[in-house]
């Protein structure tokens, strides 16, 4: 198991997608960060960035944005393509069982995913606090805390949406359906939730403690105790019942 997990690393520190994603979201932190610095409001400016923990609440809320394409995009060239290419067939017929072999790509896969969520907030946080001091966030008594207590949650949800994600490439054999699929799937599942809930009570109190509402609340400076713990709980549950899904659906699968 170990030797899977330590080729499926090489395999995605050599993976160009991984490489390409982290390299557009680094110069788009630093650009935004930039251009928040150069703009000035007394000249018409639109951008109000004043501090670095500005910048960070700023990549926070692109983030949502990020994990939920980004966790696609990773799944399908990183598990999707592998049964196109022959891959996935072979690593099945190595002496590994098919359980070791698919939990050892989706570890490696959250890895990754988790890397890529971190980043932007990260970067931001690090260009703005250079260019504009660290500054102070209101509502947030302790500004280290609330960094932390971000960054924490943040590698929870995205584990969890990458976690669907990884079923969706374990499910598909093409990596243009993976990412389509996921990414339809990602930007469409609140309003579906929300139409049901209108007509059936029970759906809404679901979609309230699913990880498809913890990602839009969990940045929010004045999150209770109880909504923390929720916020890394839940995620960490849908995390490993979707690996199992995830191993189920790998051993039933067809690989060609």
């Amino acid at each position: 198991m170990a030797n899977l997990i330590r080729s499926e690393w090489f395999k995605l520190k050599r993976s160009r997608v991984f490489w390409l994603m982290l390299g557009v979201l680094l110069v788009s932190a630093v650009a935004y960060c930039v251009l928040n610095y150069m703009d000035d409001p007394n000249d018409g400016g639109a951008l109000n960035a004043v501090s670095g923990m500005d910048m960070f609440v700023a990549g926070m809320g692109g983030n949502f944005y990020i994990i939920k394409i980004g966790v696609c995009i990773l799944a399908g060239f990183f598990i999707s393509s592998e049964y196109s290419t022959g891959t996935m067939k072979r690593a099945v017929t190595s002496g590994n069982t098919r359980s070791q072999v698919i939990l050892a790509k989706t570890s490696v896969y959250l890895a990754g995913s988790v890397l890529t969520a971190l980043l932007f907030p990260l970067a931001s946080l690090a260009a703005g606090s250079l260019l504009f001091g660290i500054g102070t966030l209101e509502g947030v008594s302790s500004v280290a805390e609330y960094i932390v207590r971000c960054l924490g949650l943040t590698i929870t949800v995205a584990a969890a949406h990458a976690a669907i994600a990884a079923l969706i490439g374990t499910l598909f054999n093409d990596s243009g359906k993976t990412i389509g699929f996921g990414v339809i799937f990602f930007f469409f599942i609140d309003g579906v939730f929300a139409l049901v809930g209108n007509y059936v009570p029970i759906v809404k109190t679901v979609y309230e403690y699913s990880v498809f509402s913890q990602i839009i609340h969990y940045t929010e400076p004045a999150l209770s105790s109880r909504n923390v713990l929720l916020t890394a709980l839940i995620p960490l549950a849908t995390s490993a019942a979707l690996l199992v899904l995830c191993v189920l659906a790998f051993r039933k699968k067809e690989i060609k």
